[in-house]
């Protein structure tokens, strides 16, 4: 078995460090997904995502609370950065077709995200505007009934999901490009 220092010799201080964080960041997805799928079946919540709104985090000393679907959007984040840099070696030996594949996937995921968050938001702005009216005013426990009102989704759930799904997306497709003008460099 190696010891830390001989495997970071060994990869490479960059490449030991995105390792590091796509390990990390599938632990942190991992245990928050986990957290929110049994605290919602045992603590009977039938609204989607709530149980990842509706609780806090805070670190010890640490003056702002955080809400786990803050920390998965953040952990996702870094798992597709890192995570694409460490495949870029595998990605440069893929072939115009395959990048061709990757960016239609890529466009067409980021339209679908694009249009949710904006769904999110206009449904957010209806029910905080008539909720105001009523005198409630934490958006955090704002739902979205359709299309099925038996299954409700927190909205703060799903627009960060949605923005989360959006922001990959266009990373994704700079990502190809950038590998496909990389590419044609080595090329030249």
């Amino acid at each position: 078995m190696q010891t830390p220092s001989e495997w970071l010799r060994q990869a490479g201080a960059r490449r030991a460090a995105y390792e590091v964080i796509c390990i990390t960041c599938t632990a942190v997805i991992f245990l928050i997904s986990s957290y929110g799928i049994v605290a919602s079946i045992f603590g009977h919540i039938d609204v989607v995502g709530a149980t990842l709104v509706n609780v806090d985090l805070s670190p010890i000393a640490f003056p702002v609370t955080i809400q786990p679907v803050a920390v998965l959007m953040a952990a996702a984040l870094g798992l597709t950065f890192s995570g694409l840099d460490l495949a870029k070696p595998k990605f440069l030996k893929g072939s115009n077709t395959t990048y061709s594949f990757i960016k239609l996937v890529a466009f067409v995921g980021t339209a679908l995200a694009a249009y949710e968050v904006m769904y999110n938001f206009a449904i957010w702005t209806a029910e905080i505007s008539t909720n105001s009216l009523l005198g409630l005013l934490n958006p955090d426990f704002l739902t979205n009934q359709f299309p099925n009102p038996k299954t409700p989704w927190n909205l703060v759930f799903a627009t960060e999901l949605s923005t989360t799904l959006l922001a990959i997306g266009l990373y994704v497709f700079y990502y190809i490009r950038q590998i496909e003008q990389d590419k044609l460099q080595m090329m030249t």
